[in-house]
């Protein structure tokens, strides 16, 4: 369900922030000063660790928590609201809000994180990036002058082994009919640290819906528009023909899209159960809070995929009889709207039927973080526990995209896209 965003007296209370910064001191937070640093009347007592560093920041929201030995505002004024921030956690200037960063994950400046975005362990981006329902998993690395909205990314196995953006790459989400699309580069079974890592060269440029496979290379400079293989190494702009005639109203083969929907969907469902069925159960004191929140953002990026494709199909309805596409095209449209509500639910929806995670792997798991973090707890499993989990959480992710494609089935017999 959304979450609407914590409504906030942005009025200046001068006494009451000495006070809080006196407190906050007084229970081991290092706090550069009243002229620096803002604490809002809403953060909760604890929500800020003893060992905590805060440079120059404006801390706002009930749900804002920030882990020991994190330093905010390091290159400048951080805006943080309803934002958690795990231990040893660098940011540099920007906003933040509505977002879950866990340990070690740094931002060097200039950043705009937002709502329903969640960077695993060690995940690093640079200056002037934005994100907003993007999920990083543990150590992807995205360079400087970013846009990377509305995807999750996967890939690698440690902070030398890892996924990366250049700088300078943008990923295209918006289309000129005002549609809005996301896409997934690597998918849920790079959480278990062992998939080939992705590298995306700098200037180059994503165009959503598209999935990216693990070990592929997009080279500096190029356009994506389509899927890349495993182990791709893509070059250029591929050969694409287009209507001399931009038609808003019209729509064509909308099958891929819909598909590369519901695979980025059904992704986001297997990182829920993953949270929820393998890290919580394990997690204490911010760890837990992370992964809680994690979840609560994963969630709102997955409804705010079906809500969006939902407003294209409300769209085709309009449309779709008038479409001046081919007889073929104008069937694939009218089945897309007859379909709506089901579509709307199997990618909205959590399934409850899903199997449980494999009994040998949650049982190593929880013996090896009797005694280590979650990430060398998993680089630590047995291959066989660890491909198990890589299978159930692909089961799990490519549930959406088979249920849609059998939906397209009948369709697909009687015309050819």
């Amino acid at each position: 369900m959304y979450r609407e965003p914590e409504s906030l007296d942005w009025r200046y209370d001068e006494t009451g922030n000495r006070e809080r910064i006196a407190k906050l001191r007084s229970a081991g937070v290092e706090v550069w000063g009243a002229d620096r640093v803002y604490i809002g009347p809403e953060v909760t007592d604890g929500g800020i660790e003893p060992g905590a560093v805060l440079l120059s920041a404006l801390v706002r929201g009930r749900s804002t928590a920030i882990g020991a030995r994190s330093r905010v505002g390091t290159s400048g004024m951080a805006l943080v609201v309803n934002t958690q921030l795990g231990r040893d956690v660098e940011l540099g200037a920007g906003s933040y809000l509505n977002a879950t960063l866990f340990d070690r994950v740094k931002v060097r400046g200039c950043a705009e994180i937002r709502q329903g975005s969640v960077l695993e362990e060690e995940a690093e981006a640079g200056h002037g990036v934005g994100m907003k329902h993007t999920y990083f998993t543990s150590g992807v690395v995205a360079g400087s002058c970013i846009n990377f909205c509305d995807l999750l990314m996967t890939g690698g196995s440690s902070r030398r082994d890892h996924s990366e953006v250049g700088s300078g790459a943008v990923h295209f989400n918006y289309d000129p009919r005002a549609d809005k699309f996301g896409s997934l580069i690597g998918d849920s079974r790079g959480l278990l640290l062992r998939r080939r890592r992705i590298f995306v060269g700098g200037n180059s440029g994503i165009v959503a819906p598209v999935h990216i496979d693990f070990g592929a290379v997009v080279a500096a400079g190029a356009i994506v528009r389509r899927n890349l293989a495993a182990n791709e190494l893509f070059s250029g702009q591929d050969g694409i023909p287009s209507p001399s005639v931009f038609e808003p109203d019209t729509y064509f083969d909308l099958r891929q899209k819909f598909l590369a929907i519901a695979q980025l969907c059904g992704n986001l469902h297997a990182l829920v159960l993953w949270h929820n069925l393998v890290r919580l159960p394990q997690a204490k004191g911010m760890e837990r809070v992370l992964c809680k929140f994690a979840v609560a953002n994963l969630r709102l990026h997955i409804a705010h995929r079906a809500r969006e494709l939902d407003k294209l199909i409300a769209k085709l309805e309009k449309f779709a009889d008038a479409d001046s596409g081919t007889k073929a095209i104008r069937r694939q449209h009218q089945h897309i709207v007859a379909a709506r509500q089901r579509i709307y639910d199997l990618l909205a929806r959590f399934r409850t039927n899903v199997p449980a995670p494999p009994h040998g792997f949650v049982a190593e798991y929880m013996r090896g973080r009797a005694s280590m973090d979650h990430c060398n707890t998993i680089r630590s499993l047995e291959e066989r526990n660890a491909r198990d989990a890589e299978k159930w959480l692909h089961s799990v992710a490519k549930a959406p995209q088979c249920e849609l494609q059998r939906l397209f089935a009948h369709e697909t017999k009687r015309s050819r896209f």
